[in-house]
């Protein structure tokens, strides 16, 4: 299949270089004029405002211009990038009258609606659009359409822009069959894609790109910033490859380097991107500043939960600076009268093993699901059910004990995530306890030793009896251990 697709790829690249020569040409020639060229160095450039204004005027100037169906193209990705809904809607329903208007090209302006549709999250519209263009073969609008509502649902082997059996000379298209590519994880093909682009679209960004992704994929962080920084001097002015080139010094351990570019990078972008300011934060951090990465991590923790997005890993940086900056003075939180709950975490036989055979700074502070009751100063008992016996009662093998180091923090996908700090972990010798879980919710807490109520998080709240027997299993078990290191490693008395 890898080797088929690679061929179909290849022809559609000969079937098109020759007509893309022709863009080639006037990309040359453009000195800075109003043409089509001239609109996809601006979006190359992050410069979506002009990409907009200036595919707006082509195509009110020449409303029947041989580009048009490459403007509107052009115009929706620019729109969609930016996140103008309104004009994308404006645009939808423009779409529609031209296509009335211009029965020739129908199909042409039904899959640029339909298009649209995508970007307004309107799938229903979009996958009615599709069927309607869906005998369109010999154009690659309608093809590029029908590939992108099928990645919604499912990944194709075969794009359905690599079956063109026409020349595609619109960069857009390029790119949206680039990543149907990279979905489908089809990396000679996509290799022939990548080289194409850069052959014929001199200034492209998307080969750059690949690679940069490519590299952070591999975690070849100095790679990463080296393709980064050859994007910086091709778009200087565009803040997503400053902060691409930020990132990727980070990760290597550039720190200095990665501060110097992330304040450059505020000063274009303001102080809006949480992204930027939250990674200013952790260099601030890493560089012993924890009164600045404070400031930034608290102002990337509000740019995020204004918008609804989760906060926890920011959250967890911020925890470290305030408790460093905190030294020996105890929190106000803490410092107050409280009664810490506990609470057991049930982990699978994998994330188990993870958690035992992790280091130790790995794991040291973790991010998990836990409901919205527990609470900071809580108490939090990893632990596994590899069986279970008669009555329901089940032996709990104890993996390790976390303190709960934050309120709950809201995540869009996985509900509420709490921060958590490593008090112990049970390499050595695992503790057991049987515990009865299935036992429903007693109005008296000390006739249930445990309850189900978070059940839905893997989750098990503790009465004080339960939790003191596995305190008391854990000390035993590391008493037991010492016994036999003592006893030069025997987990047996020899008999007699």
């Amino acid at each position: 299949m890898s080797g088929n697709l690679t061929e179909l790829v290849q022809h559609l690249c000969t079937l098109s270089r020759a007509h893309v020569g022709a863009a080639r040409q006037a990309l040359a020639k453009d000195q800075g004029g109003r043409s089509h060229g001239e609109a996809l160095r601006h979006l190359w450039a992050g410069e979506l405002r002009k990409v907009v204004d200036l595919t707006s005027a082509l195509l009110a100037q020449e409303p029947e211009g041989e580009r048009r169906f490459e403007s509107y193209r052009l115009w929706i990705e620019a729109l969609a990038e930016r996140r103008e809904t309104a004009s994308l809607v404006a645009l939808r329903d423009h779409l529609f009258l031209r296509g009335q208007a211009d029965p020739s090209d129908h199909a042409t302006y039904v899959a640029l609606r339909g298009l649209v549709h995508l970007e307004l999250d309107e799938l229903g519209g979009a996958r009615l659009l599709a069927r309607a263009v869906a005998d369109c073969s010999d154009n690659p609008y309608c093809l590029e359409l029908s590939q992108r509502v099928a990645s919604r649902t499912a990944t194709a082997e075969i794009p359905d822009l690599c079956r063109a059996t026409v020349p595609i000379t619109d960069y857009c298209l390029w790119q949206s069959l680039a990543r149907g590519l990279l979905a489908g994880r089809q990396e000679e093909a996509l290799n022939e894609v990548l080289a194409f682009v850069r052959e014929t679209f001199p200034g492209a960004t998307l080969p750059h790109l690949f690679e940069y992704h490519r590299c952070i994929d591999a975690s070849f962080y100095a790679g990463a910033a080296l393709v980064a920084e050859r994007l910086v001097e091709l778009y200087p002015q565009n803040v997503d490859f400053l902060y691409y080139n930020a990132y990727a010094l980070y990760e290597d351990g550039d720190y200095p380097s990665a501060r110097k570019l992330l304040n450059e990078t505020l000063r274009l972008s303001g102080d809006k991107d949480a992204e930027v300011i939250g990674l200013l934060g952790h260099c601030n951090a890493k560089l012993g500043g924890p009164e600045k990465a404070s400031q930034y991590l608290q102002k990337a923790v509000s740019l995020l939960a204004a918008e609804g997005l989760p906060t926890s890993h920011i959250s967890l940086e911020l925890a470290t600076v305030e408790e460093e900056l905190r030294g020996d003075q105890p929190e106000v939180a803490t410092a107050l009268p409280q009664t810490p709950k506990r609470w057991m975490v049930k982990l699978s036989p994998r994330r188990n093993y993870e958690l035992l055979t992790s280091s130790q700074s790995s794991i040291d502070r973790l991010i998990r699901p836990l409901g919205s009751a527990p609470k900071r100063g809580d108490v939090c008992v990893f632990a596994t059910s590899p069986q279970t016996s008669t009555g329901g009662v089940e032996q709990w093998k104890i993996a390790a004990i976390y303190a709960v180091d934050s309120g709950p923090m809201w995540h869009p996908t996985h509900g509420f995530h709490s921060a958590l700090k490593l008090v112990n972990r049970f390499t050595d010798s695992v503790p057991q306890i049987e515990l009865n879980v299935r036992e429903a919710p007693s109005t008296d807490r000390s006739r249930a030793p445990v309850t189900s109520d978070f059940v839905k998080y893997g989750v098990y709240e503790l009465d004080e009896e339960v939790f003191d027997r596995i305190v008391e299993a854990a000390q035993m078990n590391r008493e037991e251990m010492i016994e036999r290191r003592l006893g030069g490693g025997q987990s047996r008395r020899p008999t007699a």
